[in-house]
């Protein structure tokens, strides 16, 4: 039985959601008392820069990891950045993923680009997504291209619906 990339990956997101009904995603009480607790000075606990060098028994390097949080500025406001990249190669398939994430001191996307890829021979999958907040919208814009088959998708999530949400749709295949 062959498998499509594709199916595979909305197989893993479903996976990642699971137990979920499909339904409106909504955060518990709990959760946006914690998130509205933390002071910014104790962002500073979150701030580091870490890389990872996977290696093969033999010695060979399999891949990369890289991923730094830092203070920064965006459109003059002062917020967390956060950038992560992995690249490698699984049984000599080139594959990796970058993010970049622009948070508030209140831990909220305000800017994030994630961009994801796998060479195969023949059938390469190269999938990037950017959100921004604007005006109490999350604007998502996808761009997947599967082969030479290129395909956009633009989505708005209400300020009313939970970022979450907007977040996890980013990942999902249509």
């Amino acid at each position: 039985m062959e498998v499509r990339l594709e199916d595979e990956t909305a197989a893993a997101t479903s996976a990642e959601v699971e137990g979920h009904d499909g339904g409106e995603f909504k955060t518990s009480d709990e959760a946006l008392e914690f998130l509205s607790s933390i002071e910014p000075t104790e962002l500073q606990k979150c701030v580091f820069s870490d890389s990872l060098v996977t290696v093969s028994q033999g010695g060979g390097e399999l891949g990369k990891f890289s991923v730094t949080v830092e203070f920064a500025h965006r459109v003059q406001q002062p917020c967390l950045l956060l950038q992560a990249h992995s690249q490698g190669a699984i049984d000599d398939t080139p594959c990796g993923t970058t993010v970049t994430a622009y948070l508030s001191t209140d831990l909220e996307t305000l800017e994030q680009d994630h961009h994801e890829y796998v060479k195969l021979e023949g059938h390469s999958l190269d999938r990037r997504c950017h959100m921004v907040q604007r005006d109490g919208q999350m604007m998502i814009d996808k761009v997947t291209t599967v082969g030479e088959v290129r395909e956009n998708t633009t989505e708005r999530e209400d300020e009313k619906s939970h970022l979450a949400r907007a977040l996890i749709k980013s990942y999902s295949t249509r």
